[in-house]
């Protein structure tokens, strides 16, 4: 067994002294590549393309919803029911899109939807009863 492995290695080792031109053609790709900084990328395989297709189609999905909820908790931290109960409605039905198209599990659709809800049920509560606290003090 070591014999062979011997033979094999001296035998590759005159195959390639012979074949000078192969062995300087590897040395020059290998001088290009180090010396522009590219390495000799294969092309892309079916499934990476998809890959790179579907994320950037859920990319701009989710950046949408992440938009719409942001701006729900803006006006919430405002304090405007008013304008915090149609953004909500806005953002409920851009989470139900992304989980029907599966860029969102459907149990952190939920939990999101959830939190929404009741920090808008919160100013809900809270409107009438800051309208009212100025009233009683004139």
């Amino acid at each position: 067994m070591l014999l062979r492995s011997l033979l094999l290695a001296c035998c590759l080792t005159i195959a390639t002294a012979f074949s000078s031109q192969g062995v300087l053609h590897a040395t020059q790709l290998q001088q290009r590549s180090a010396v522009s900084g590219v390495s000799m990328v294969t092309a892309a395989t079916k499934p990476q393309r998809v890959n790179r297709r579907n994320r950037e189609y859920n990319k701009k999905y989710k950046s949408e919803m992440r938009t719409r909820i942001k701006r729900v908790e803006e006006a919430y931290e405002e304090g405007d029911y008013g304008v915090a109960v149609p953004l909500l409605s806005k953002a409920f039905a851009i989470i139900d899109k992304n989980v029907k198209r599966n860029i969102v599990h459907k149990n952190t659709a939920a939990r999101k939807k959830s939190q929404l809800a009741l920090k808008v049920k919160t100013l809900e509560g809270g409107a009438p009863a800051a309208a009212a606290a100025p009233e009683s003090s004139d």
